[in-house]
């Protein structure tokens, strides 16, 4: 009885032990989170507690796992650990440093605003030209304040047709690529780059001018780079201008309208060293004249474009697989005045056609969405709707549509009863010319998915795999024209 009872106490003993070791193992392996551990080093925590966010163009991909003193006491740690999707974005020449409110004064303006409500975060930003990719437990000196917003990457892309130029000015006060252009104080572009001039004798700023401002710029418009400044005396009363560049320096210009003739690119002009002393013309009379509504040209026609869409299909245990289908869709406004497009659930949503290894829902990641217009443009797009029954219909909303866009009249929309008669189909070409007109068999080729039924001059459904016909009635009410 006593070698049981001895028995029992050594295997509760031994048992005690394994699992006291068992989760300090634990324990230890939840610090060995799938990622890249770093160390980071700034001369002032600034209030960056553990838990707090690492961001990258807004984005959340890390978390600061600790903070701690260095050895030496000379600089404070942070251990950070970014997620394997943000990891290969922190590079050698990636700058990190600690978002706090911060305010600079008239040159660099104010930022970290939005942790006025919220704990301090980490933020990283890396150039375009990547760096070699940082390794784990790299050890990084920390930005003491942010980065100037200097890469051409955060920058909105040059439109056709925008205005190009150089200002000299002879000195700057703060202007830095992403400052704002403005005219009557509406912003009409922006400082694309600041540099030193070889001689030194002024500083040179690059500027663009949205086409639609383009003809504010004239060879008479005069420039000056907007910062406050208070005029008058004592007995007569102080002014003070541009004031609303108290936080961040400005390019502001004015052109009496009629004067001086337009500019080409490349126009070179010089600023003037302080505000110029002028009155702003007032609003025109003729801009008083209660205008007409004008009315639209309507085209009665069937507006069919071209979808291109590309995705990721994410596999644990075999190499990612790229989705890439195109098709077409059926254009037109619904009674928001939203562009929609119509067309099949299985041409761009790959979650709805993909499974994983063992037949469960596939991981869909990196989904892009491009439409091609008749008239050329490229539009992104948004998959705002499919069926809720699982049909094969799904609904685009498109993005940065422009106001003349004229899709499919109303009247040849059917979303009642099929009409009787021989389907056809009306769907656009990688080139965003009209298919020829479809019909029958030539229904199940996979150029034609999403193409548009037609009976007649209505367009009662749209083309879904295997042949089948998707009709407009599965649409809800807020996705159909008015």
């Amino acid at each position: 009885m006593h070698r049981l009872r001895y028995l029992i106490g050594t295997l509760t003993l031994v048992a005690a032990v394994v699992g006291a070791w068992w989760m300090v193992r634990l324990l230890r392996n939840l610090d060995d989170r799938p990622g890249l551990a770093l160390q980071i080093e700034f001369q002032q925590a600034r209030g960056l507690r553990a838990g707090a966010d690492v961001r990258y163009r807004g984005v959340t991909v890390g978390s600061v796992r600790q903070v701690s003193i260095a050895g030496d006491g000379s600089k404070a740690v942070a251990q950070v650990v970014l997620q394997p999707g943000g990891a290969p974005h922190a590079c050698v020449n990636s700058v990190f440093w600690i978002v706090t409110p911060r305010f600079g004064g008239l040159a660099d303006g104010a930022s970290g605003l939005d942790t006025l409500v919220r704990d301090s975060y980490l933020a990283f930003h890396t150039p375009s030209e990547h760096g070699s990719p940082l390794t784990a437990g790299s050890l990084l000196a920390g930005s003491e304040r942010p980065p100037a917003p200097a890469d051409a990457d955060s920058l909105e892309e040059l439109g056709h047709g925008d205005l190009l130029m150089t200002l000299l000015v002879p000195e700057n006060h703060g202007l830095r690529p992403g400052s704002a252009v403005v005219y009557r104080g509406m912003q009409t572009g922006d400082v694309r780059k600041v540099e030193l001039a070889a001689s030194g004798s002024h500083v040179e700023v690059t500027l663009r001018i949205a086409r639609r401002h383009r003809q504010t710029v004239t060879d008479k418009a005069e420039f000056w780079v907007a910062r406050p400044y208070v005029s008058g005396a004592l007995f007569s009363g102080f002014t003070v201008t541009d004031v609303s560049a108290l936080l961040t320096p400005y390019v502001s210009y004015y052109g009496a309208p009629g004067k001086g003739v337009l500019v080409q690119d490349g126009y070179r002009a010089a600023a003037r060293a302080n505000r110029p002393d002028f009155e702003i013309a007032p609003v025109p009379g003729e801009a008083l004249r209660q205008q007409q509504p004008a009315v639209k040209a309507v085209v009665d026609d069937l507006v069919a474009v071209h979808i291109t869409y590309a995705a990721v299909e994410r596999d644990t245990f075999s190499p990612d697989d790229p989705i890439r289908r195109q098709g077409s869709g059926l254009l037109f406004l619904d009674r928001s005045g939203r562009a929609v497009v119509v067309t099949a659930r299985s041409l761009v949503d790959g979650s709805f056609t993909e499974t994983d290894a063992f037949g469960g829902d596939a991981d869909i990641e990196d989904e892009q969405l491009k439409v091609l217009l008749p008239n050329g443009n490229v539009l992104r797009a948004g998959r705002v709707w499919v069926d809720p029954a699982g049909g094969d219909l799904a609904a685009l909303v498109l993005d940065g549509v422009p106001p003349d866009l004229v899709g499919t009249t109303p009247s040849r929309l059917e979303f009642g009863a099929a009409p009787a008669g021989d389907a056809t189909l009306r769907g656009a070409g990688a080139d965003g010319a009209p298919l020829p007109t479809g019909q029958g068999q030539e229904g199940r080729d996979p150029a034609w998915l999403g193409a548009a039924a037609c009976v007649g001059d209505r367009v009662f459904g749209i083309q879904g795999r295997d042949g089948a016909i998707l009709p407009l009635t599965l649409l809800p009410d807020d996705l159909r024209p008015q």
